[in-house]
Order: C-alpha cells, then structure tokens, then sequence
C-alpha cells in the first residue's frame, strides 16, 4: 500500500502542476503579489529591506517609515522568493520595470504558485488515508482540492494562501505520522514558516502543539516547540524592528483606522464567508459540506484529535477574517477569485476530511458536491484576477467571451502575437456590448471570430495532448 500511495502522490502532483501551467496566469494584477516581488528584488539588487520600485502598485500594501518604504505583507513570500529572484537575475538581468516585473511574476507563478497548490493536493490526499480513505477517497480529496477549491486558482498565479496552505497541512501531517522527535520539529517549522506567511495561521500553532502534547506526551510538544520557535523568534525581531512592537505588524500602517484590531464580527460578513457571492465558502466548493460532514463522523473515533484541531482552525479563519472585514464595511470584501482567500490557509486541511465521508456515500451525493466544485474552481480559474464585486456574473462574462479559454490563451498569447479577438475587444473600457454586435457582420469582425477560433484550437490542441499524457501517467 506504501509504494502505491507513493505512485499516486507523483502522479497528483504531475497531473495538478500539468494542468495549473495549461492555465497559467502570467499578468501581475494584484497589488500584493506586486509587493512580494518588489521586497524580493529590492532586497537582493539593494542589500536594504525596503521597496525600491513602490510606484509601479501606487504604494499598495506598503508601509511608510522615516527615511523608507517597506513591505506591509508579511516577510515569508518575499523570503521564498529571493533565491528564484538571483537566480533569475543570473540568467536574465535586473527586474527594473513593470515588463520585467510582470515576467519574473510568471515564472514565480509556474515556479512557486503551481508547485504549492500541486503539493497542497499531494498532502491533502495522504492525510485522508490518514483519516481513514482508501485508494478512491485519497483521489476524489487530491483532485477536489487541487480544481473544486481556490487552489486551481492561485495554482495558476502567485499569491500567499496556497503557500500557506502548503506549510500548515506539511505541518499537520508531520506532527501527527509516526515518526521521531525530529519529525515534530520539522513539523513545527513548517508550521512557523506559515505563520511568516500568513499571521492569522498562528493559533495553529497552539492547537498542534496541544494535540502532540496529548498524544505523546511533554517532550515531542517540545520538540514541536523547538521547530517553530525560530520562526516566531524572527517574526518577532522583525515586527520590532520596522513597526516598533514585536506583535504590530504592517497591517497597522495600512488602514485609515487609529488601532485596528479584533473588533465583533458583523453577521452578514460572517455569513458572507460561507454561502454569499463574495466569500462563499459552501457555495463554491460544496464538496466541504461533505468534509464538515467527516469531521462530525471522526469525533467519536481515534482521529478526534485531527478533527478538532482542523475544524477549530478553520472557525478561528472565518472569525479572524469577519473580524477584520467588519472594521472597514458591513459587506464581505471581494476576494477577487470565488471563494474566501482569507479562509484558504485552512480549507486543504479540512477538504482531507471528505475522503473517508465521500467513499461512503452514493454516486448521486458524490455528483450534487462534486460537480459544481470543479465548475466554480475553473470559472475561476480561467477567470483570473476578478476586479469589482461582481465576482460570479464577471466569471462567467469573461468564460463566454473567452470561448471558455484561460488568461495564456484567450489574453497573454494574442497579445503576445498582436492578434485582436473578440474577447480582447470586449475587454476593452471603450467598447460596449453594442459595438461588438455591429462588428459582427463585418470584415473586421470575421477577422476577429477568426482570430479566436485560431487561439481556441491551439488551446484545445494543448488540453487534447495533456489528456493524452495525464492518461497513459495514470495507466501505468
């Protein structure tokens, strides 16, 4: 069983990186991502941690200090990301514009976006063995996790979520595998690591800690503690630092409020979060209900300890980000993709909880969650970055007037090429619905039909040879 689990966890990881690069997001769109690359390559060309090229995102998501600008993020993506940036410069020179940016951003995307999601996916199937899956359930949690959540979404650009995912579900798995003293401190480093990345992650930290505790007693929560000590210890040093207080983060710098914080959370936000057009938790991944279902069924089993530390950390997600959304409006904030962002850190970890609960429930169960699943995680997917908050009527705007394609096919190439499409045009702020119906007719628009159809076929020429390679990888 351990060889065959090893066989489909490279097998979930090839399929899901494959199909994350077929629909590869190379645009830098976010304000945030764009703060991530910035403290990266400013670091390495300056030797100074501040932001040298802040104008190209308007100063978003950064903080102003006497004498600099830095990062208002946390330091974890951009710490990732600095040996891809020297190297990168190695090869290809400095990133010094907004079009150098913009290529060093995708291939941050395919390099550390696709890889995290697609490993997110690998982990999420070997825990819902752990919790009790066979071979069928371990595929079903692989392949919802990886195309049924926001994961195929940030799998096809960069964004800090999917790689904190990537570092709480490691480190959930290793503090609970058997193993030795040194596993749980890597597991507490890996758990360390996410909370660099994402703060919200750290009563993770305490829940892990608490089971390993109760589990094997004092010393291997210490070794736990061991693991991510450093990290917090950093985290710390740094905080006080730039901002003053090793708790203040730059959070703080970046809101109109005088002391941000956790304020009570407003219930339309918190409803928002779960089932609204702008959060939607339940809405667009459904198959979750199954996985809440699994945590419920695993309380009364050896595995409560799993199922309380992933369900108490998910609540703590949706309380913390309710929290904060409601300092600032009565409405969820968009998240720009079909789901909640904030949440995602712990969605991997309790989607491994519908393995074992989805091979015990009939076919048409099984279609109800998982179809809409898939659906809602490419409408986004090949949606993008959704601007506004409209966020499902843009998605499937975008997915008609882009002939279904993602944002390599239907935008990067033809503009790459300098081929207009009717989706290009429609893109367009100075083009209404109206125009493009009257270029139908014309010579210009055949030319523009034609066009999409070229991009259309290539695209379909791809996702053809991809079937083709993902199913003989399966059927060996």
């Amino acid at each position: 069983m351990r060889i065959g689990r090893q066989t489909d966890s490279s097998r979930i990881f090839v399929t899901a990186w494959l199909v994350y690069a077929a629909f590869w997001n190379p645009w830098l769109q976010s304000s945030m991502t764009f703060n991530f690359l910035d403290a990266a390559v400013s670091f390495v060309d300056t030797g100074r941690w501040e932001m040298a090229h802040p104008q190209f995102y308007q100063w978003f998501d950064t903080a102003t200090l006497p004498g600099r600008v830095v990062s208002a993020e946390p330091p974890g993506v951009a710490v990732v990301l600095l040996p891809l940036y020297w190297a990168w410069r190695s090869l290809f020179g400095l990133v010094d514009t907004v079009e150098t940016f913009q290529q060093f951003n995708g291939a941050a995307a395919l390099l550390v976006g696709a890889t995290a999601s697609a490993f997110v996916a690998v982990q999420a199937a070997w825990l819902a063995g752990w919790l009790g899956a066979g071979r069928c359930g371990r595929l079903w949690t692989a392949a919802l996790v990886a195309f049924g959540t926001q994961g195929f979404y940030f799998g096809t650009t960069l964004y800090k979520e999917n790689l904190a995912a990537c570092a709480v579900i490691t480190s959930f798995r290793l503090a609970v595998e058997p193993g030795g003293s040194w596993r749980r401190v890597v597991a507490g480093a890996a758990g360390g690591l996410a909370v660099t990345i994402v703060h919200p992650t750290g009563f993770f930290l305490a829940l892990l800690a608490l089971l390993v505790g109760v589990r094997e007693k004092v010393g291997r929560a210490a070794a736990f503690c061991v693991g991510c000590a450093p990290f917090i210890g950093v985290l710390a040093i740094y905080n006080q630092w730039l901002f003053g207080k090793p708790w203040l983060t730059g959070y703080y710098f970046i809101t109109d409020l005088a002391t941000p914080g956790f304020v009570p959370p407003k219930i339309p936000i918190l409803v928002d979060l779960l089932i609204g057009p702008s959060g939607g938790l339940f809405l667009y991944a459904p198959f979750l209900l199954c996985a809440v279902a699994g945590v419920i069924r695993l309380l009364r089993t050896e595995r409560q300890g799993e199922a309380i530390v992933a369900g108490v950390f998910l609540v703590g997600l949706w309380l913390l980000a309710a929290s904060w959304q409601s300092q600032f409006s009565d409405n969820a904030i968009c998240s720009q993709g079909l789901g909640p962002r904030m949440l995602f850190p712990g969605v991997p970890l309790l989607a491994a909880f519908a393995g074992p609960y989805l091979e015990h429930v009939g076919r048409n169960v099984r279609l109800v969650v998982v179809v809409p699943s898939i659906f809602f995680g490419y409408l986004s997917a090949q949606a993008g970055l959704i601007p506004g908050v409209e966020l499902l009527s843009y998605a499937v705007k975008t997915w008609i007037s882009g002939a279904g394609m993602g944002i390599l096919f239907k935008e990067a190439l033809p503009l790459w090429f300098g081929l207009d499409t009717l989706h290009t045009i429609v893109g367009r702020p100075d083009v209404t619905a109206g125009d493009v119906l009257r270029l139908l007719p014309t010579a210009q628009g055949m030319q523009l039909m034609g066009n999409q159809a070229l991009f259309l076929a290539l695209n379909l020429a791809v996702l053809g040879i991809l079937f083709l390679l993902l199913k003989r990888i399966w059927q060996r």
